[in-house]
């Protein structure tokens, strides 16, 4: 009998609890249910069982360390070893595949790849095989031409390829003379405890802006993000939100992208719906990034040394230097897995390729590397004018003349794409040239269609 009485006034207070505490479990489901509308149906936030929760509480020092989704810090002999791993795998899939495709084919049966996802896209004679091992990736070059995309317009969680808008806002702030590399950032509180990523930091500390900047760029630091943010933002994070949404829709994006942290970090840790978008707004995005010189050149860092050669920090995206690559920003969380942009130089053209939703570290670099070996494979880049360079001398009154193009012109080809250049002088053309007077017009064709055309210039003055 005593039991049940227990029992009883057990569940009275469990139920008046409940109510009392009622509003505050309604704002985190609400945020929850915001943040998935970001994303495609089959997402789900993967919620904290009870024995996780109960865990948790009994040692919040651990919660701290699971909840923050580090992505890994690893040795370049470790990444070598994990990147041939994926390799294999992947081959080893292939292999399998093409025995039964080939053992169904035979049979006469309809076949389903399931491992190996073979499309055509754009180019028809071009054909991706590339792993089910993501959710989204694109290839595109600096001008809007996109030579494959999969999944490229599903909204996904973005992690820490969010710093990409809060370094170029922050550069916003000092092209403007509004902020300086040298500004003197004092740590606070709420800065110095934040988890996930971070450099060393202390209440109190002071920290020049540009290290911050490195920190973010390089490591992927959160603390260092929020700092950035803090500062740009007058004190306030949340003015600092805006300025990034308000130069997303700047850039046309802002249906594709939204932000609510400047890091990136999911709603569990921060409470507020994730940073999401698209892998076409991250592509936008990363062909704006380039623009910021001093931005990519911190981008594309391999290891440094920040606060006066106190704090060591390695670059967290480990394919700086392969095929090309010199940046942009990769992003973890559990929720987003493993994102990247990259952008690459090859010919002499930059591309951009974006994947989203990798499994590991590993299969995502691979990814990239695999998209960028089709894309090398069957196309080239090709420098057709240079504005420094001499594209053709034309005869006036008995003398050589050299003219140069009026702009500079690069381009992505296939293959099997020929191009030239025709110059036609202007007539009538007299000695006592004077640099840079117009000459004559040019077209260039591709293969026998005209796509550009424009004026050639004087390279030089040349007198009787």
């Amino acid at each position: 009998m005593l039991k049940k009485i227990c029992k009883v006034w057990l569940l009275i207070f469990a139920i008046s609890i409940s109510s009392i505490s009622y509003s505050e479990v309604k704002e985190v489901i609400t945020i929850e249910e915001y943040s998935k509308q970001f994303l495609d149906e089959k997402f789900i936030l993967e919620d904290l069982t009870e024995e996780e929760v109960k865990e948790s509480k009994e040692n919040p020092e651990k919660e701290v360390k699971e909840v923050a989704d580090i992505e890994e810090e690893i040795s370049e002999e470790k990444y070598k070893e994990e990147m041939a791993k994926a390799e294999a795998k992947q081959k080893a899939e292939e292999e399998k595949m093409k025995a039964e495709l080939a053992k169904k084919a035979a049979d006469k049966k309809s076949v389903e790849t399931t491992k190996v996802t073979k499309v055509s896209n754009i180019d028809e004679k071009v054909t991706w095989s590339l792993p089910n091992n993501f959710r989204s990736v694109l290839i595109g070059d600096l001008s809007g031409n996109i030579f494959y995309s999969k999944n490229a317009d599903n909204i996904y969680p973005l992690a820490s390829v969010t710093k990409m808008m809060t370094l170029m806002v922050t550069f916003d702030e000092i092209n403007a003379g509004r902020a300086s590399l040298k500004d003197k950032v004092k740590i606070t509180g709420d800065v110095a405890n934040l988890g996930g990523s971070g450099i060393p930091l202390k209440v109190g500390q002071v920290f020049i802006l540009e290290d911050l900047i490195k920190a973010s760029a390089i490591y992927s630091a959160n603390n260092a993000t929020y700092a950035i943010a803090r500062h740009i933002g007058k004190g306030n994070i949340n003015n600092f939100i805006v300025k990034m949404n308000k130069k997303a829709e700047k850039l046309g994006i802002s249906k594709d992208i939204k932000y609510f942290t400047p890091a990136g970090l999911p709603t569990r840790m921060t409470k507020k719906p994730m940073d999401s978008g698209t892998a076409r707004a991250i592509y936008k995005l990363s062909i704006e990034a380039l623009k910021y010189k001093k931005y990519i050149q911190i981008a594309g860092i391999k290891s440094t040394t920040i606060h006066n050669g106190k704090i060591k920090i390695k670059n967290r995206n480990h394919l700086i230097g392969q095929e090309g690559v010199y940046g942009i920003k990769t992003g973890y969380h559990q929720e987003a897995k493993y994102n990247i942009a990259v952008a690459s130089k090859i010919d002499g053209v930059d591309v951009i390729v974006v994947v989203m939703g990798g499994q590991s570290y590993a299969s995502r670099d691979k990814v990239v590397l695999d998209v960028l070996k089709t894309f090398k494979e069957n196309y080239y880049g090709k420098n057709i004018l240079d504005k420094t360079k001499v594209l053709e001398t034309i005869k006036v009154e008995g003398l050589n003349v050299p003219v140069v193009p009026d702009r500079n012109y690069k381009i992505i080809l296939k293959k099997s794409q020929k191009t030239k250049v025709e110059v036609i002088p202007r007539q009538n053309i007299k000695l006592n040239i004077v640099k840079g007077e117009k000459l004559g017009t040019y077209k260039v064709y591709i293969d026998n269609k005209v796509v550009l055309t424009g004026d050639v210039l004087a390279q030089k003055a040349i007198k009787k």
